[in-house]
């Protein structure tokens, strides 16, 4: 949220802080949506799931317990919750363009831009963090 704020400098905002704040806070609501849609799923694949016995001594090796996760949680699931949490991602850029354009009084071009940047960034970090599971 200080983020939109701090760039709001450089497209000629309007607006205090405390609105542009409010308004942005919508855009966290499609993120519970998107929870109910993958914690089902995750839970089936693990209710399903026939996990491997391991030793005190392999809980402690990296290597092995990723060898674990990735036998208890099929790539099909990371992959479909990668597709989920960007479809959220995207939803919610939508809502906080229109709530930086409506709370800043600003054109809807240069709030989307204002609101593209922080969202790329952690749509970057919610791919790269899940294909380094894989």
């Amino acid at each position: 949220m200080y983020a939109y704020h701090w760039e709001m400098r450089y497209v000629d905002g309007k607006g205090s802080f405390r609105r542009a704040f409010e308004f942005t806070g919508y855009g966290f609501l499609p993120s519970p949506i998107g929870s109910a849609i993958i914690i089902p799923m995750s839970v089936n694949y693990i209710l399903n799931a026939k996990t491997p016995k391991i030793s005190i001594a392999q809980l402690q090796n990296p290597d092995v317990m990723r060898a674990v996760m990735l036998h208890v949680l099929p790539k099909d699931l990371v992959y479909s919750n990668l597709i989920i949490n960007l479809a959220v991602t995207v939803w919610s850029l939508v809502i906080w363009s229109f709530a930086i354009k409506h709370s800043r009084e600003i054109e809807f071009r240069n709030a989307f831009i204002t609101a593209l940047i922080p969202t790329v960034l952690f749509g970057i970090y919610q791919v790269w963090s899940l294909l380094r599971l894989l």
